[in-house]
């Protein structure tokens, strides 16, 4: 096999890796499961709506420790402890991050994809921006 027919054939894998790569970022881009979805989808406890019009939603989050909440996204959003704890977040490229979530505490927010696990008893109102 001459040095050309080999560098056809590796340009030919790295335009394939191109194409992988194209494909896969279209694929994360265009697809909401990828990033995760609504966590009222889940139907779970501990995740309430209180208030919802065409530009915020409020939501009650409060979970007892151990309550977890699968991968969701959250728009920009403020958020008003009324009761504090610890709170780990998981991230999509699997890193993670535990909070402490202090009483009367305000925090604003930019959009989230996460999961998370109450790390102890907690509770907070989340008022999050439509787009």
């Amino acid at each position: 096999m001459g040095v050309g027919h080999l560098f056809h054939n590796l340009r030919g894998v790295v335009n394939m890796d191109k194409v992988v790569a194209l494909t896969v970022s279209i694929l994360l881009l265009s697809c909401p499961a990828v990033f995760g979805q609504d966590a009222m989808q889940y139907g779970l406890k501990h995740l309430t709506v209180i208030a919802e019009d065409n530009k915020v939603r409020v939501l009650r989050y409060a979970p007892h420790k151990g309550d977890t909440t699968p991968v969701h996204s959250h728009p920009s959003a403020v958020v008003y402890v009324l009761k504090g704890g610890r709170v780990k977040y998981t991230m999509p490229d699997g890193s993670t991050k535990i909070s402490e979530l202090k009483t009367g505490e305000a925090l604003i927010r930019p959009p989230v994809t996460h999961s998370d696990e109450a790390l102890d008893d907690v509770e907070a109102i989340l008022i999050e921006i439509k787009q």
